[in-house]
Parts: structure tokens; C-alpha cells; sequence
């Protein structure tokens, strides 16, 4: 027991010395004032984001299954249409309980093939591992859905789904990288930055630099939004690779929101940002290249 806990305190150590080399490698120069943070958690860095991987789920975890439906039928471009998830073991015995993680006891986020449309939405558990919640979307064609669920005993799960959306398309887009990893959205001056280079399956600490539009003050007001300073989701343009990732610096107000991030594969990633002041929610979207 005394070399378990040795070893445990022993790696916190490593784990908030590299935290702190990381961060000190961010350049703040385009943000006056103060933004140091006093809430970063150094520990969770080391998960980079809290969802296991299929890869390392346990036999039991990989046979858990998502199954989509539609009750009113096939959804059209601009209707709302009820959306019906179901979650099972594997051999049609329904998986009935869940846990609260982050607030929601699932997270749905909806994504059109071209990555232009985004939707984070949370399903009611109706009690028999199903879970409905009305959508609508925008055009037609194809949409990822991308489920995010505790079951009880398990670890974080995801699963994904797809639906073909009747009705016109969008005009058909060509994804490529951010010129500019900077916006400005409801009066202010958001800027994501990396520590370092972007490549696939490195640990990468990816910050948001909260400040005033107008005179470049920090922003310390933002509100948690599902329980936290924000949450990140990241998806790659074959809508194959999906990472929903948490902060480091959960319980901050701004100006900073840190993410500790590894990119599983090369490619080039839509990351959108979501953040809530003043009582609204406030998605930043940026497309990088890993």
C-alpha cells in the first residue's frame, strides 16, 4: 500500500510539472491584463479527455449498442421530428442505468456530413434504456449522430449514428484550416492557441483567451455551462474521429479555458468551442490541420 501511494504521488508530480511546462509556452501577447488562472487541475491533463477510447473498453462495454429510430418517420430539412435512442447490452436486453455526467445523462451531438451544421443536444431518459428529444435540421442529406452516455458500472461510452435527412442540400463546402484561429463573437475577442505542434496521438494543451472586443480587457465573467467552463468537441472530416473533450480549469470564470487534447490520427478537424456568458450559450468553431 505505501509504495501504491508512493508511486500515485510520484506521478501527480511529473503530471503537474509538465502541465506547467506546457502552459508556459502559450503566447498571451495579443491579450492585455492579467490572465492567469489559479483553477487549473494539472491532473487532467493526463486524461486528455475522459472517453476511454473503443479500444480500450472491456468486452462488456464493447458489445453496448445504440440504435436510432424515428417514430413520425424518415426527418425532412426543416421539420422537427422526434428522435428516438435506445441503448442495449449487446443481445436486445435494454441497458436501464445511467449515470449524470456533466450534468446531462446524454449528451447528442449532431453534425452534417460537412461538418457545417452543429447541434449538442440532451435526450430524456424515458426509463428502459430509451432516450427521445425532438430535431430539427437545417437541409438534407447525411448527419452523424454522436452519443455520449455513463452506463452504471462502466465507463464513459460513445456511439454513433446516422440519418438521411430528406429534402434539398446545402451547397456543397470544401473544408479547410482556420487562416485565422481568432473570432469575435457577441462583444468578444475569442483566440484559441496550441502549446505546441500539432500531431496526431501528442498530448496537446489547446487554450482559449477570453477578452473584451473593443478594449482587450480579459474577460472574467463567463458562466459554466454543463457543469464547466466549457467543453470542446472535436470531430475529423471523415466525421470518423470524435473526441469531446473537458477543461482543465473547470470551475474558471475566464479569461482562460484550457483543454489538455490528443488528436488521434492526422487530418484536419472542425473543434467547435462551447461556452456560456450572460445566460447565452456561445459556439466558436475553428477547422485545424493535426
Amino acid at each position: 500500500m505505501a509504495k501504491h501511494k508512493w508511486a500515485v504521488m510520484m506521478t501527480m508530480l511529473m503530471i503537474a510539472f509538465v502541465t506547467a511546462f506546457l502552459l508556459q509556452e502559450v503566447d498571451w501577447s495579443n491579450a492585455s491584463g492579467d490572465l492567469s488562472d489559479p483553477l487549473l487541475d494539472p491532473y487532467a491533463l493526463s486524461l486528455g479527455h475522459r472517453h476511454s477510447g473503443a479500444g480500450m473498453e472491456t468486452a462488456t462495454e464493447k458489445a453496448v449498442k445504440m440504435n436510432v429510430a424515428w417514430p413520425q418517420g424518415t426527418p425532412s430539412a426543416g421539420v422537427s421530428s422526434m428522435l428516438s435512442v435506445s441503448i442495449d447490452d449487446g443481445n436486445g436486453a435494454a441497458v436501464e442505468a445511467y449515470e449524470i455526467t456533466n450534468e446531462k445523462l446524454m449528451h447528442l451531438i449532431v453534425v452534417s456530413g460537412d461538418l457545417q451544421h452543429f447541434q449538442h443536444v440532451h435526450p430524456v431518459y424515458n426509463g428502459g434504456g430509451q432516450f427521445e428529444v425532438p430535431i430539427s435540421l437545417p437541409s438534407g442529406g447525411g448527419y452523424k449522430l454522436y452519443a455520449d452516455f455513463l452506463p452504471k458500472g462502466m465507463n464513459e461510452l460513445t456511439r454513433i449514428g446516422e440519418v438521411e435527412v430528406q429534402g434539398a442540400a446545402s451547397k456543397a463546402t470544401v473544408l479547410v484550416p482556420s487562416e485565422d484561429l481568432a473570432a469575435n463573437v457577441d462583444g468578444m475577442r475569442v483566440e484559441l492557441a496550441f502549446a505546441e505542434p500539432i500531431l496526431p496521438q501528442r498530448m496537446l494543451t489547446m487554450t482559449y483567451t477570453f477578452t473584451d472586443e473593443k478594449t482587450g480587457e480579459p474577460i472574467k465573467d463567463l458562466e459554466l455551462y454543463l457543469g464547466a467552463v466549457g467543453h470542446v468537441v472535436a470531430i475529423d472530416q471523415s466525421t470518423q474521429q470524435f473526441i469531446h473533450i473537458h477543461p482543465l480549469n473547470w470551475a474558471s470564470s475566464g479569461p482562460q479555458a484550457v483543454f489538455g487534447v490528443s488528436f488521434p490520427v492526422e487530418g484536419l478537424y472542425k473543434v467547435w468551442g462551447q461556452f456560456q456568458r450572460k445566460g447565452q450559450t456561445i459556439v466558436v468553431p475553428f477547422v485545424i490541420q493535426v
